[in-house]
């Protein structure tokens, strides 16, 4: 029977954690399920909570928290090592699931299209505190279940997974990762171009998780000015990444989005 491994890193996120572990305790379907949960530091009741889920599902939800900060990026390597399943599904502290066969439906594309290196669905965005969802019009346009790097790089963002919670990997490839992955903040967007190098990437076009965007988020609690920084340093990763094939049009994008625009705010 086929293994998952469900990771949530969590930092601070007393005020989601209880519901994000419950939607993967929820997941239903014929396979082996782990849920290792690591809070990277946390100075809120986030260990509390991840305790006493682990009390209550021993054989299922593992607390794998060490007793210090790693930092995102060295908190998903924690996890990722940690990780015996066939496939890995990510799911943060802060965002749900929302449909119980997410893991079901995930692993059996993946075991049906075994050229796919991972696999991704549509998210709903809630914002907060107004309560706010919609989903995204980039995901909503992909007319394919198979993605290359051309389709990524279609879109100005090149983000067309915009969130873990909706992801699936082959440990295999994850075992493969290329240590710049984890230089700066671990990412979506250059852990696609990583994975594309191993073999299409997979889409499920319906909504399966509620990505939160919230102040406190890592993006969304950031200055524009910081935003730009984070997303010229995560796009140079993917230059490092990413099938030589799209060098020149990642360099475009990232002139012309990124450092064009940091170069004005720094002269104003």
């Amino acid at each position: 029977m086929t293994r998952i491994t469900t990771m949530i890193p969590a930092y601070n996120q007393e005020k989601f954690i209880d519901a994000t572990i419950a939607s993967a305790v929820d997941q239903i379907g014929d396979f082996t399920h782990e849920i290792l949960v690591s809070s990277d530091g946390s100075s809120d009741r986030t260990r509390d909570i991840i305790r006493a889920w682990q009390q209550k599902y021993p054989l299922l939800v593992r607390d794998v928290s060490l007793n210090e900060n790693l930092g995102i990026s060295e908190n998903f390597r924690h996890l990722f090592n940690a990780a015996s399943g066939e496939y890995i599904a990510i799911l943060e502290g802060d965002d749900l699931w929302t449909d119980p066969e997410k893991l079901q439906k995930q692993s059996t594309f993946l075991k049906e299209n075994d050229d796919c290196s991972m696999v991704f669905s549509m998210i709903r965005v809630k914002q907060l505190p107004s309560g706010e969802e919609s989903l995204l019009p980039r995901q909503t346009g992909l007319k394919t279940n198979k993605l290359d790097g051309n389709d990524f790089l279609a879109d100005s963002s090149m983000n067309l997974i915009a969130n873990f919670s909706s992801c699936m990997l082959r440990t295999r490839v994850v075992r493969d990762l290329h240590q710049s992955l984890f230089r700066e903040r671990f990412n979506e967007i250059a852990m696609a171009f990583f994975f594309e190098r191993f073999g299409p990437i997979g889409f499920l076009k319906e909504p399966m998780s509620i990505y939160h965007q919230h102040e406190n988020g890592v993006w969304t609690g950031s200055s524009p000015e910081a935003q730009l920084r984070s997303g010229l340093a995560v796009r140079e990763v993917v230059l490092e990444v990413a099938d030589p094939k799209y060098e020149r049009t990642i360099r475009k994008i990232v002139d012309e989005r990124y450092r064009k625009p940091l170069e004005a705010l720094e002269a104003d």
